[in-house]
């Protein structure tokens, strides 16, 4: 395969050992399977380059500030961590926007921060990855798009859930995870920013991008969850092999945003009392 993307990532994920060997073939590489190499390579004490200059630029974080891609971050602790990574991120993609009426700038920055800060505190709480999580974002100018991803090598999905629920496997346990309202802490206390909550974080990821037209992916594991508005289509399967982590990515457009955060955070827990943003 000469292009690894969001709708076919999967395909490529088996050889991440041996990358080196074909990398230079590759024509068209995105961020989802860039986080995934990164994690890799971290995780195996693998320091050697691949020979493709987009990925080799993405491990060796030299990032160019007149690209529209962010450098790859790297996720190891909650807090000031986050939140710095999430706001940076955010500005590297609000580049791309700058003729855009500063009313939409807001609320596609709150979109982002929102949205990139929620799959960041996930690694964090949940994943137990020795190397913790590594995450970047691309702006497409053709399509007009951003996508996030971000990858860690921890335990999964179904090791989290399987304590609360009767899950059988990881497909079963992203399920669950996307449901709203569910956790796999202990409590559903707050925490974090204010308009933090345990059990909406995975949920309002999946809905927004549902609302605004885009695709998410995640896989845990030997499990794969993909949805794609452009077809209202889902796709859920077992793997013949496992990614030993987690890989999360999404894509959405700016122009199919319609409504503030505020807004979008109201309409989606609107049966909820307290506001969550």
């Amino acid at each position: 395969m000469s292009k690894i993307t969001i709708d076919n990532v999967e395909k490529a994920l088996p050889y991440l050992d041996k990358i080196n060997s074909f990398a230079t073939k590759l024509e068209w590489v995105e961020p989802v399977y860039i986080t995934a190499v990164k994690a890799h390579k971290v995780f195996n004490n693998d320091n050697t380059l691949t020979k493709n200059t987009y990925i080799d630029s993405m491990l060796l974080n030299s990032y160019n500030q007149f690209k529209t891609y962010s450098p790859i971050e790297h996720i190891h602790s909650r807090g000031e961590n986050i939140e710095t990574t999430a706001k940076h991120i955010a500005e590297v993609m609000l580049k791309n926007y700058i003729h855009l009426p500063d009313i939409d700038k807001k609320d596609l920055k709150d979109y982002m921060i929102y949205l990139f800060t929620e799959m960041m505190n996930n690694v964090i709480d949940h994943s137990q990855s020795s190397i913790g999580g590594y995450t970047m974002a691309q702006y497409y100018p053709t399509h007009k798009s951003i996508q996030f991803s971000i990858a860690d090598k921890g335990i999964g999905f179904l090791e989290n859930v399987k304590y609360k629920e009767n899950v059988k496997d990881e497909v079963e346990a992203i399920e669950k995870a996307l449901e709203k309202g569910f956790t796999a802490n202990k409590t559903n206390q707050l925490y974090g920013s204010a308009y933090r909550n345990a059990g909406y974080g995975l949920y309002i990821m999946s809905e927004i991008i549902k609302q605004v037209g885009g695709k998410f992916i995640i896989i845990s594991n030997n499990g794969l969850y993909r949805y794609n508005a452009l077809n209202d289509k889902y796709e859920k399967k077992i793997l013949d092999y496992s990614f030993n982590g987690v890989l999360v990515a999404f894509e959405f457009k700016e122009e199919k945003i319609n409504f503030s955060m505020q807004e979008m955070i109201n309409f989606l827990l609107a049966e909820d009392e307290e506001d969550f943003y």
